[in-house]
C-alpha cells in the first residue's frame, strides 16, 4: 500500500527556488517519488497560496498564474481545501487562535488545522521544519528523506 503524505510549502519551495540548497537532492528524490505515484501526495490550499506569495516577487504575473493553475499536475498532488470546497477558503478564527496558542504562526496554524481535521487520510506530514510541527500534530511529522 502506498503511503499518503501531506507536504509542507518548504519542500516545494526548495524544488522551485533553491536548487543550491544542501537538501536539494534529497528533496528532489522525495518529490520524484510523489510525481511517479510511489507516494500519494497532498498539500493544502494554504501551502499553495504561501508558495505563490513567496514566488510572486520573482515571477511575472503570467508565470505565477501558470504555477497556481498547474501546481497540482506539476507535482502530482491533490490540493486539500477546508470543508471539501475548492471555491472558498473558510476557517474559524477561534479554532485557529487555539492552535496558535501552541506556538504556531498564522500560516502554520491554518495548515495544522487542515492536517488535524483530515489526519486519518495521511500517513505523515512532510516538512523540513519538523520542529514547527512535531509533538503539536496528531500525525507523524517527517523530513522528505525520512519517508
Amino acid at each position: 500500500m502506498r503511503a499518503t503524505v501531506l507536504i509542507d510549502s518548504d519542500v516545494f519551495l526548495i524544488e522551485l527556488r533553491y536548487p543550491r540548497d544542501r537538501r536539494y537532492a534529497k528533496n528532489k528524490a522525495f518529490l520524484d517519488r510523489v510525481r511517479s505515484g510511489e507516494l500519494v501526495g497532498w498539500t493544502t490550499v494554504y501551502n499553495l497560496l504561501e508558495i505563490c506569495g513567496i514566488l510572486s516577487f520573482n515571477l511575472s504575473p503570467q508565470s505565477l498564474q501558470t504555477l497556481f493553475i498547474g501546481f497540482a499536475q506539476q507535482f502530482n498532488v491533490t490540493v486539500l481545501f477546508p470543508n471539501g470546497s475548492s471555491e472558498e477558503i473558510c476557517f474559524s478564527p477561534v479554532d485557529i487562535f487555539d492552535i496558535m496558542q501552541r506556538k504556531f504562526s498564522f500560516g502554520d496554524a491554518l495548515i495544522a488545522d487542515l492536517a488535524q481535521r483530515h489526519r486519518r487520510r495521511f500517513d505523515c506530514f512532510v516538512t523540513w521544519n519538523v520542529s514547527h510541527f512535531r509533538d503539536k500534530l496528531a500525525l507523524r511529522v517527517a523530513t522528505p528523506d525520512q519517508v
